[in-house]
């Protein structure tokens, strides 16, 4: 832990803090304002909010994913300036959602197979039932 919160910036106490996708939030961040509710948002809390949303959304943490995009901007225009930071923001999102989706596609594929398997052990355990229950009652 780096001591700071990733949203606001404020330090952190020794056992103070959320751990989200290796990125930490104070208390406040992550909870406390959840009780200012029917209230307008300041500009600062929507940029909180946009920040724990790309965060908690994805499995990879957005600085990552900034970094990857800021260096292949500048390697592809030669400026040594960052991309405008609405289309940052958008990216980002927007690679959390990919990466959200392969991840519950892959777990929904997964279940299917595991379905599968145990629907074919449940008619093999029933055809033996079946078979136990006749031996067992036929009379010859």
């Amino acid at each position: 832990m780096d001591g700071k919160c990733t949203a606001c910036g404020n330090a952190l106490a020794d056992n103070e803090g959320v751990l989200q996708f290796d990125t930490w939030f104070c208390s406040t961040c992550f909870i406390g304002n959840a009780a200012k509710l029917h209230r307008e948002l300041t500009p600062e809390q929507v940029v909180l909010l946009r920040l724990m949303g790309k965060t908690l959304a994805g499995f990879m943490p957005p600085e990552l994913v900034e970094m990857i995009a800021v260096g292949f901007w500048r390697r592809v225009t030669g400026r040594k300036d960052d991309p405008p930071a609405d289309e940052l923001e958008r990216f980002v999102g927007e690679i959390q959602r990919l990466a959200a989706l392969s991840y519950f596609r892959r777990e929904m594929n997964l279940l299917e197979t595991w379905f599968a398997e145990f629907r074919q052990f449940v008619e093999a355990r029933e055809e033996e039932i079946r078979e136990s229950i006749k031996r067992l009652t036929t009379f010859e």
